[in-house]
């Protein structure tokens, strides 16, 4: 690990991470999804990995419906993205004239990142890691934490998709996952052909 990976924020490296297993998949096994919301699920599980496999906090269904809310309007909904928008800020500044997606999205004419289903479905991804992580802190206070770092989140994703070649981590895991036998269950329920 360099000094770099040492003082990236956990935003950051949840984008990275999941981006790259997303990669990885399109690359080798990108024939054997039945669509991209079981593409983009099955990017997600590997990255929680720990929270599905190990831990049981997050379920398998609760990823795939994460990446089936992002990709059923093609972008970044006003209405996903205000299901986790802490509803004071939004209140307050609704009274002056503002959207949420505006005020996550910073500038109306931002819809690079707000049309990057990738996008939406990581920074989804990651608010639900963040709720395990931080169970005793209030929903509104971690999406807030999240939405506060956006422009971060879609910089890490869009640096490492036109960046990352394979890494040996990244590889051998999704190998390891598409061959298994014992997780076809998971596969099946991912839409995952064989």
């Amino acid at each position: 690990m360099g000094i770099s990976q040492l003082f990236k924020s956990n935003y950051t490296r949840i984008a990275e991470n999941t981006t790259k297993y997303y990669l990885e998949l399109t690359r080798k096994y990108g024939d054997r999804f039945l669509d991209e919301i079981s593409l983009m699920a099955t990017a997600g599980v590997l990255d929680a990995q720990v929270y599905v496999f190990v831990e049981g906090s997050i379920k398998v269904d609760d990823i795939l419906s994460i990446a089936r809310g992002v990709l059923s309007k093609g972008k970044m909904s006003e209405e996903s993205l205000d299901f986790y928008y802490y509803r004071l800020m939004a209140w307050e500044e609704w009274r002056k004239g503002k959207t949420s997606k505006d005020l996550i999205l910073g500038k109306k004419d931002n819809t690079e990142l707000e049309d990057d289903p990738l996008f939406g479905f990581i920074f989804s991804l990651e608010v639900e890691l963040f709720k395990v992580d931080t169970p005793h802190s209030p929903s509104s206070l971690i999406a807030s934490a999240c939405y506060s770092k956006a422009n971060t989140i879609f910089k890490a994703i869009k640096k490492t998709k036109a960046k990352y070649t394979s890494e040996m981590l990244f590889s051998k895991a999704t190998t390891n996952f598409m061959e298994s036998h014992e997780l076809k269950p998971i596969k099946v329920q991912l839409g995952i052909k064989n």
